[in-house]
């Protein structure tokens, strides 16, 4: 009950400060240290509110029941109850929230164009979803207690269950009734991919648009073929050439295998090693129940969860733009050519070329090891 009076408390103010920064902002030119503080304070309601949120988990796990799986219903409840929990705390508060908030407080539009109904099928879906994976993870858990086994070995493989879900289950879930790179009529850019998946023997993939004002793409996973999403502010504003090169980075990590080979395992260690923090420094601090006890268990989660899933992985994905950026470049035969869209790409977000990222290194680093590339030297102006 102690996190929930200090999100009570933090809320408010906290809502004051967005309410001013709305009122600097026009939904075009934010500014950079206003566009900054917004995601600050939004973060930190999201983060308050699912603290707040927390000690309600911490009780619904007292109620797990024991190793006898003869009522096989009561690990399945158990699991489904924290799957549901985990979605308000993790998919809502954590992350929907700030998002949502960000975007109110600098008057910015949607980034994509979807229906209500679409949206509460699409959520619903995510929801199941999270509830039979931790019904599965509880049962296994159960199941190896039960065994008078010990837990730690099979951590990963009952942590892993979680990632696994995020990075194959819920970009699809997201994205299967999405239109196709073809309802756009992109004729030369299709081209080029059918092209190129004939002549490189390229792993199945399916590019899908993300309809709205989204400046991005990305390269997701699956047991069929891959994913790879581009957003509808790109096809918008990017020129052939341009969307070219970007298709071409994402197909490299398509080619790679970057979130099957080496993303997932990225995610289930770093999960893993925080999953083993949490209940080796985090638990025992709150089962003291004090403020102070429970703000230092809270703090020591929140350093664990940024050590071990934004800067484990991150480490290693910003290794793995630089790898794509060099497939790319092999693949379009023009390193400028990336060059030019990573430069648009930085003017539709209205990011400079050396703002950094967990994930990513920043854009002039990676056109400085592009034209570090043999033949890819900048052209004459």
């Amino acid at each position: 009950m102690q996190l929930l009076v200090i999100a009570l408390l933090l809320v408010p103010p906290a809502l004051i400060a967005l309410c001013w920064i709305r009122s600097k902002s026009d939904g075009e030119e934010t500014g950079k240290r206003l566009d900054t503080a917004a995601w600050l304070v939004s973060i930190t309601v999201g983060a308050v509110l699912a603290l707040g949120f927390l000690p309600i988990i911490i009780h619904l796990w007292g109620y797990l029941p024991g190793t006898d799986l003869n009522d096989w219903l009561k690990p399945v409840r158990a699991g489904a109850t924290m799957g549901a929990s985990v979605y308000v705390l993790m998919r809502l508060l954590a992350c929907q929230v700030p998002i949502a908030l960000h975007r109110w407080t600098c008057r910015l539009p949607p980034e994509h164009v979807d229906t209500l109904g679409h949206r509460l099928v699409v959520e619903l879906s995510i929801l199941a979803g999270f509830m039979v994976v931790f019904a599965v993870m509880i049962s296994l858990a159960l199941l190896v207690g039960s065994l008078d086994l010990p837990t730690w070995p099979f951590l990963p493989l009952l942590v892993g269950l979680f990632p696994l879900y995020q990075t194959f289950g819920i970009p699809w879930l997201q994205f299967l009734r999405a239109p196709r790179l073809t309802s756009r009529n992109i004729v030369d850019v299709e081209a080029w991919l059918d092209r190129l998946c004939r002549e490189r023997k390229l792993p199945r993939f399916s590019v899908r648009i993300q309809e709205g004002r989204l400046a991005n793409a990305f390269a997701g996973g699956g047991f069929g073929a891959h994913l790879i999403v581009i957003g509808g502010g790109l096809l918008d504003g990017m020129s052939v050439s341009q969307l070219r090169a970007v298709l071409a980075h994402e197909i490299g990590h398509v080619q790679q295998g970057h979130v099957p080979r080496f993303i997932l395992p990225l995610l289930v260690t770093g999960l893993t090693l925080h999953v083993l923090c949490v209940m080796t420094f985090s638990n025992p601090l709150f089962a003291q129940d004090t403020l102070l006890s429970v703000a230092a268990g809270a703090g020591l989660a929140g350093v664990s969860a940024a050590l071990f899933l934004l800067g484990l992985p991150g480490f290693f994905m910003r290794k793995m733009e630089f790898q794509a950026d060099r497939l790319a470049v092999d693949m379009i035969g023009d390193g400028e050519e990336l060059v030019d869209a990573l430069t648009k790409l930085a003017e539709l977000n209205r990011e400079s070329l050396g703002s950094r990222s967990w994930s990513h290194p920043t854009i002039q680093a990676r056109i400085d090891a592009i034209r570090s590339l043999p033949g890819s030297a900048p052209r004459a102006s």
